[in-house]
């Protein structure tokens, strides 16, 4: 399925005509449900004028959802993944997102395919205007030929950005919204500017974390690392090699990674394979024994502390709701 975007606002109307779900409608807000045979959950669009909007999607597919998208406008857009993992491919270049975290993309006349995996709780956020809503902000023209040259550098990628705590709880604040009405677009068309404003201060200038200078390219290797975490999360590297992998002190290693991404390498190991290790409880119906080895615990015992700690409860508890979960699906 190809969607033509000629206009910030297509995408939403397009997908919603593709899956032919329903719409709950208001003046700003549209909050498309899609059938279950597509899957299960939402897309929330608010119009924060033409040519910028907030999209809000949270969906479990029942099969991996692939889209052809044709960027016949020009979008620049700052997205943060809280759940779930998108693959896009475009002009022979390749993206992969995974959970918690954030892309900034700045596309014109170009096609992307998207996919995104069935099965996988996809929780994402998305900003997405128009590159003469940005400028807007523009004080004056030395400004405005500095956002042109900071867009410049974007232009026909789909880029990581720093992933930062002020960043994850802008992002938790715009999606747990309580507001309603006008007062819920006031919010979080002042959380959208945020957003695009954390994102500035940490694209690789000044302090990040408020003692530690780290430059562009400090910033590409702490990027680096975590995705090495992420990929060797079942047999975690030592910071040793991990400095040596990507060239850099293990002190400034250590140091950066924390004020960068809130968290430690091991924190981050420890998420990744909690994370996971739902995964295979729900998809793959492994017990907690097999999960515990499947996400690189070699003590049960211990798998299950870890877990208990970051859920609030022991493994076997959450294998028996997801059984009884499914006993009453299958009564109805």
């Amino acid at each position: 399925m190809i969607l033509n975007i000629t206009k910030i606002h297509d995408l939403f109307d397009q997908f919603t005509r593709m899956v032919e779900g329903h719409v709950q409608q208001s003046k700003w807000e549209q909050r498309l449900t899609i059938p279950s045979h597509i899957g299960k959950g939402s897309v929330t669009r608010t119009r924060i004028r033409p040519g910028m909007e907030i999209m809000m999607t949270d969906i479990t597919f029942e099969q991996d959802m692939k889209l052809q998208i044709q960027e016949s406008c020009q979008l620049f857009e700052l997205s943060y993944c809280v759940s779930g993992e998108i693959h896009c491919e475009w002009n022979g270049k390749k993206s992969h997102t995974n959970s918690q975290t954030g892309n900034v993309t700045f596309l014109e006349d170009v096609q992307v395919y998207e996919e995104k995996k069935a099965g996988i709780r996809n929780q994402l956020l998305e900003i997405r205007l128009t590159p003469d809503e940005l400028l807007h902000y523009a004080g004056d023209l030395t400004e405005k030929q500095q956002m042109e040259a900071w867009l410049r550098h974007y232009r026909g990628n789909i880029d990581r950005y720093p992933d930062t705590p002020a960043i994850q709880r802008c992002v938790s604040e715009m999606i747990h919204c309580t507001h309603q009405g006008t007062m819920k677009r006031l919010y979080m068309e002042s959380k959208a500017l945020e957003f695009i404003a954390l994102f500035g201060e940490s694209d690789g200038y000044g302090s990040v974390g408020g003692s530690m200078l780290l430059r562009r390219d400090d910033i590409t290797k702490l990027q680096q690392t975590r995705e090495l975490v992420q990929y060797h999360f079942e047999q975690p590297l030592s910071i040793r090699e991990l400095a040596k992998r990507v060239g850099m002190n293990e002190f400034k290693l250590k140091k950066g990674f924390r004020e960068l991404f809130g968290m430690t390498i091991f924190e981050l190991v420890r998420q990744i394979r909690m994370e996971k290790a739902l995964w295979y409880m729900e998809a793959a119906r492994l017990n907690v024994g097999e999960t515990a080895a499947s996400v690189g615990y070699s003590n049960a015992s211990n798998f299950t502390t870890a877990f208990r700690k970051h859920y609030g409860c022991n493994p076997s508890e959450y294998v028996k709701r997801i059984n009884q979960l499914d006993l009453e699906r299958n009564r109805q």
